[in-house]
């Protein structure tokens, strides 16, 4: 399927946004978007790319084109729970959101009700106002609603409520289960989130941890780097049965990411 044409107001909102999306030329890898599009278990849908993880979980993945580097992933997931299903996070724009939310609905035949932002980022939330438009309700740290104005972004309409020990508190009270919802402490970002996926081996990093091939963890102007080893050990401690890791700009993997992106952070 032919990707979808980007508009040149997508090009120079990309261009804009790169310091909030907590991307640099140095992370992006051209190469990603044709990767995926050629491997037999992509599904390819009006220009979003769709992969299975577990039977109950997809990740969603859009792109964004920059002239010079291709198209840059971002990535989130769909997480199926009876006759519905739950994002974690949001398509780069209003528009691939859109498309998401269709997907989910005619292809899952589980429409979306409910998402979850793990940090304020447009790659994580640039598509939050189609949420909004399609009647899903949207949660986020407080947070990151605090930030996200500042980000030229909405903020989700209600706030999650985090304990003492980073994980949040009765998420299945608010139509979330079967996600579980943890703060690892300030790393990418000072809001960042993780959400492992109860019944399955999946855990969603965000933009916490980097792929098992990063050089660097990249653009760090919103990230606490005094913290940021411990946030990742944080992470790893939470979700200790996670096989996958779903990360934000980086193709899902093993733990090794993890071990890789505590290296980075160990040398800042």
């Amino acid at each position: 399927m032919k990707r979808m044409a980007h508009s040149l107001f997508s090009a120079i909102l990309f261009a804009a946004t790169l310091a909030v999306t907590g991307c640099t030329y140095r992370e992006i890898r051209p190469s990603i978007a044709i990767q995926e599009a050629e491997r037999a278990d992509i599904i390819r849908f009006a220009g979003l790319s769709f992969q299975q993880l577990a039977p109950t979980v997809w990740q969603h993945t859009s792109y964004l084109d920059l002239p010079g580097f291709g198209a840059v992933p971002s990535n989130g997931l769909i997480v199926v729970h009876g006759d519905t299903s739950i994002l974690v996070d949001t398509g780069w724009t209003a528009s691939q959101t859109d498309v998401i939310i269709a997907w989910a609905a005619s292809e899952l035949n589980r429409p979306i009700r409910a998402a979850v932002i793990t940090h304020a980022h447009s790659d994580a939330m640039g598509g939050i106002d189609a949420l909004h438009s399609a009647g899903v309700a949207t949660y986020a740290h407080p947070m990151t609603n605090r930030i996200a104005p500042d980000k030229q972004l909405t903020p989700a309409q209600n706030k999650l409520i985090f304990d003492g020990d980073g994980w949040a508190r009765n998420p299945e009270d608010m139509s979330l289960a079967p996600l579980r919802l943890y703060y690892p402490g300030p790393g990418h970002t000072t809001d960042n989130i993780t959400v492992g996926v109860m019944g399955t081996s999946v855990a969603f990093a965000g933009g916490l941890i980097k792929g098992s091939d990063a050089k660097s963890l990249g653009n760090l102007k919103d990230a606490n780097t005094d913290y940021y080893a411990q946030a990742v050990r944080n992470f790893e401690t939470a979700f200790p049965d996670a096989s996958v890791i779903a990360m934000s700009n980086s193709t899902a993997e093993d733990r090794d990411a993890i071990e890789r992106t505590l290296k980075l952070a160990k040398e800042l």
